[in-house]
């Protein structure tokens, strides 16, 4: 008996995409062959690795095994196969980067273009996730490269921290209703006099700021939390309390003055952020170099002041990797 890696391509582009159908269009395949591919597989190993349902499939416990290692294993044929037949200077392949919305804005564009200048034969995918979805990402080998606003305790993963963001008190100007004028900062004790529309507890941002509050001896007075950046500034500009946010996640909104930023003071607030890769799946060549890109591209934009009040971490200042510290 043995496993073709037809078979395993198949099976890995059923589950991520949780359909045959959209599978067998990525696959540009019929999708009544691709069906038998997965049935014959099925049938191979003796067991059923997805549960048909009306909108899709879903995987097994089973399948949940193999996919772990279907990965694995498609992961090294691919990099054993760059290391042969692609020279060092011409990499080419697929190489998947994950990225925050608030990131992305800043790294996007500069990335790309860095990229299909130096190696065109690359296929550069950018991804857009929650930060807290990345890691998971990751470790499926579903994405290279990641960026996170935190670590974990998992020796699987490796995280460089690359950079801190500060962060502010935002607020409209109504709300902040002082007659003496715009004060240049505000006090984290001075937070609870205003209700707060904060992140939910399962965000890491939210972790952040709570370990500040708890540091001032703080109690926020939350009015109500929410998920998303752009609800929660909806939400601010309409009144209905104020945020602490990344002061990059609303550069925008105050270009326009919509909205008012205070630096926080006693003590100042900022996150950290990481790049972060598998330690134990191989990197492609392709990858290694959208890495080394990838650093270069955040310190040129934190250098030439593009990434707002963002200041460049010792460890990407000297371009080392640090395994992942306990969270």
């Amino acid at each position: 008996m043995h496993l073709d890696l037809r078979s395993l391509r198949s099976f890995v582009a059923v589950a991520s995409a949780g359909s045959i159908s959209s599978a067998a269009q990525s696959l540009h395949i019929a999708q009544p062959a691709l069906s038998v591919q997965i049935k014959q597989l099925e049938e191979q190993l003796g067991t059923a690795l997805f549960d048909r349902h009306p909108r899709g499939v879903a995987l097994t416990a089973m399948g949940e095994r193999l996919l772990g290692h279907a990965v694995d294993i498609l992961r090294r044929v691919d990099v054993a196969y760059d290391d042969v037949r692609q020279a060092a200077d011409q990499p080419s392949g697929r190489v998947a980067v994950a990225l925050p919305q608030s990131v992305a804005k800043f790294v996007t564009v500069p990335l790309v273009q860095a990229v299909v200048r130096q190696w065109p034969s690359i296929a550069l995918q950018m991804v857009e996730l929650s930060s807290g979805y990345i890691p998971q990402q990751l470790l499926h080998g579903l994405v290279d490269i990641g960026m996170t606003f935190g670590t974990e305790n998992d020796a699987r993963m490796r995280f460089t921290h690359v950079l801190d963001e500060q962060l502010v008190f935002v607020t409209s100007a109504q709300q902040l209703g002082t007659a003496a004028g715009q004060p240049s900062s505000i006090a984290v004790q001075d937070v609870a006099r205003f209700a707060m529309v904060l992140p939910t507890t399962a965000q890491s941002l939210r972790r952040v700021i709570d370990g500040y509050m708890v540091q001032a001896g703080v109690e926020p007075r939350i009015a109500v939390e929410v998920n998303t950046i752009h609800e929660i500034l909806a939400l601010v500009a309409a009144g209905m309390g104020a945020t602490i946010l990344s002061y990059a996640a609303v550069s925008d909104l105050l270009a326009i003055h919509r909205l008012v930023a205070l630096p926080l003071v006693r003590p100042a607030m900022a996150r950290s952020i990481y790049v972060c890769r598998s330690a134990t799946l191989p990197m492609s060549t392709a990858a290694a170099k959208v890495h080394r890109q990838l650093l270069a591209t955040i310190a040129a934009q934190v250098t030439g002041q593009r990434w707002p009040h963002a200041t460049l971490a010792a460890a990407q200042a000297h371009k080392k990797d640090t395994a992942a510290p306990a969270c």
